[in-house]
């Protein structure tokens, strides 16, 4: 079943500018003086990536369901096997000293494979049971500096959430929409940070959910990223080819779905929202110029999954309480070429 999305406050458009802003610095000369304009990255922090490919696995844990009503009555199960898959690109289409317009595509999916299923026609199980549950957006990011310190950052996204398929897939029936905005300032070039909000799905629901961005190194080696409450990382730098990060993330998504199996199926439609809690500690190293591996391994506690008996309703059907388990996660991403990089720099 898929993990997203989706979807922390702010950190979606945050991770990717922070590091594309630290490790691209543009310059313009007015009469002799340079400029270097503000941007939320900060010394040591990672490379911009273009392309991520991740696989992300949970092992068994239990899950329980309590419905008042009682035609669906309440089911318990072990959770064999939690997959989720992923793809996105991001790239600049705008590339200027003060101005980035930066466009990214995703796809992901996840599925839930369910064993000693009591009883064993429970509707929502067999529903889900080995039925991906994908996710297809677009978003573009807009970043833009004035002056030396103070930058702003605005992001729009759409997906498709929901188990559709290319034979019963409606827009409008799983289309979601979310909206990231934030003003920050960089203080040295170690130092930055901004407020911000989001109109998104973190808790399942869509409603404006708040965000304080917080970037500092304290040394070559240690350093801090943050948009509290969403996450935050420690990081260790150590070396230009190895990265250490140990810290916490909130996720949080919302899925539409046509369940075909009763009693479920005499809802028009349901709507299966989801937040849990990462505890997490994560490697990143370079295996060669601009390809990069990545394992990510920790604990994951649900703090709420939920079943709505129709999209965007208050009234849930069905209670779950899924169990904690570990999780482990592996990516291989693709950054800009260090020539390049390096060669923006001597510019």
């Amino acid at each position: 079943m898929k993990l997203l999305s989706p979807k922390l406050l702010l950190l979606p458009m945050l991770c990717w500018v922070q590091q594309a802003a630290a490790q691209q610095t543009t310059e313009a000369l007015s009469d002799v003086q340079k400029i270097e304009y503000a941007s939320p990255g900060v010394r040591g922090m990672g490379k911009p990536r273009g392309i991520v490919v991740e696989y992300e696995r949970l092992p068994q844990f239990d899950i329980d369901s309590k419905s008042d009503d009682p035609e669906i009555g309440n089911g318990s199960a072990r959770v064999r096997r939690h997959n989720k898959f992923s793809v996105r690109a991001l790239a600049p289409i705008m590339n200027k000293p003060q101005t980035k317009l930066i466009l990214g595509i995703d796809h992901s999916f996840e599925e839930f494979n369910f064993e000693n299923v009591t009883p064993a026609t429970y509707s929502l199980y067999n529903s889900l049971e080995d039925k991906n549950l994908k996710s297809v957006g677009l978003q573009l990011a807009f970043l833009h500096s004035p002056n030396e310190v103070n930058f702003y950052l605005v992001r729009a996204k759409a997906e498709l959430n929901g188990d559709y398929t290319r034979d019963n897939i409606n827009i409008s029936d799983y289309l979601k929409t979310t909206i990231d905005v934030a003003y920050g300032w960089k203080r040295s070039p170690d130092f930055a940070w901004g407020i911000g909000f989001q109109l998104g799905y973190t808790f399942g629901r869509q409603r404006v959910y708040p965000g304080i961005l917080y970037n500092r190194t304290f040394n070559d080696k240690w350093g801090v990223e943050s948009i509290f409450p969403a996450n935050a990382r420690l990081r260790l730098n150590v070396s230009e080819k190895t990265l250490l990060y140990t810290g916490y993330r909130i996720e949080g998504a919302s899925y539409n779905l046509l369940a075909s199996n009763p009693p479920l199926s005499k809802f028009n439609d349901i709507e299966l929202r989801r937040t849990d809690f990462k505890g997490l500690v994560r490697l990143e190293q370079e295996i060669y110029d601009f390809l990069w591996f990545a394992v990510e391994g920790g604990f994951r506690q649900y703090y709420r999954h939920r079943v709505f008996d129709d999209v965007g309703s208050r009234d849930y059907i069905i209670k779950n309480d899924l169990a904690g388990a570990g999780y482990i996660g592996v990516e291989i991403f693709a950054v800009p070429p260090r020539r390049f990089t390096e060669g923006r720099k001597n510019k």
